[in-house]
């Protein structure tokens, strides 16, 4: 009953499950009692115990020794697959240990678009190193995750002391065609009357501009906070809202008559400078300085090298 009881509350009684694994190897109690250093009656006990618990038997006992039941066969194969991974678990943690594990946390666009194209090449330089890159659409929590590095969105507001920017993330608010012709957009007013389209993350960024013009609403009723910044293309293209978009995305598509600017050409930067997000680089708070450690510095340089080589941001780069 006890063992009933164990199993019932999730705890496996892995000892027995070892000593059922041993006497399946060798077919024999008496030679798993001598692998075990102990008696072939204390093995069989364990196992009759593990029967009564799983209530259903393991071995067939036979004048010559002990055979596998259908059951006993399709558990000790699950045993001897746990016991593997275990395995592969203990060798992958030593053969870590005294390699350093660089972890980084990155913002799904600039993930894709900065920091993965070239990175093999980076990683190449420190073959000694375990880099790990997942992306994030929040901030991560420094205080709960090993984080050496995040790059992500915002406006810089972050308490941190080792922060810069890397790029500018301008934008101008657009929106298609159709929807004017459905809803007018004539002055900052009419906002109060639309959809506004937006990332999780930017649901602030249309608060402040809407404050900027001096508009009192609630934005979280009016927002519709999509998952990506192509989702946020997608649905303004098919005329769902307004969008604060990304400067270069958004004049590309004024420029070839696919959305327009309702509301005169001009950029939230230009509306107040403060008001204008980018792609910041973080550091763990338990460095010095930024340049304190060898491996961040030289990955915080490389970065900004594979910024000026890309074409789609260089024009973008924080001069600060």
């Amino acid at each position: 009953m006890k063992q009933k009881a164990q199993l019932a509350s999730g705890r496996l009684p892995l000892r027995q499950m070892h000593i059922f694994a041993v006497a399946a190897r060798h077919g024999s109690f008496k030679k798993a009692a001598e692998e075990l250093c102990v008696t072939p009656q204390a093995v069989s006990l364990q196992v009759r115990s593990l029967e009564e618990s799983l209530q259903f038997e393991l071995f067939v006992r036979l004048p010559a020794g002990i055979q596998l039941t259908a059951e006993g066969g399709q558990l000790l194969d699950y045993v001897e697959r746990g016991v593997n991974l275990i395995e592969t678990g203990i060798a992958d943690i030593r053969a870590k240990q005294g390699r350093r594990q660089f972890n980084i946390r990155v913002s799904p666009w600039f993930a894709v678009h900065c920091l993965l194209p070239g990175f093999s090449e980076f990683e190449a330089r420190y073959p000694q190193v375990d880099f790990n890159v997942r992306t994030a659409l929040r901030f991560p929590d420094f205080s709960r995750e090993d984080i050496d590095v995040a790059i992500q969105w915002g406006f810089g507001q972050w308490p941190f002391r080792h922060k810069q920017s890397l790029i500018r993330d301008d934008k101008c608010l657009v929106c298609a065609p159709e929807l004017v012709r459905r809803k007018p957009l004539l002055n900052p007013q009419d906002l109060l009357q639309q959809r506004l389209l937006c990332t999780e993350l930017s649901v602030y960024l249309w608060q402040q501009v809407l404050e900027h013009f001096g508009l009192d609403t609630v934005v979280e009723r009016q927002a519709m906070p999509l998952d990506s910044q192509a989702s946020q293309i997608e649905a303004t293209l098919r005329g769902l809202g307004v969008a604060l978009m990304s400067e270069d995305v958004a004049r590309e598509y004024v420029a070839s008559g696919d959305l327009i600017q309702p509301l005169g050409d001009w950029t939230v930067s230009q509306l107040d400078p403060a008001l204008m997000p980018g792609y910041w680089l973080i550091a763990s708070e338990s460095l010095d300085d930024l340049h304190s450690d060898t491996l961040v510095a030289d990955f915080i340089r490389w970065q900004q090298q594979q910024l000026q080589a890309n074409a789609l941001v260089k024009h973008r780069i924080a001069t600060e």
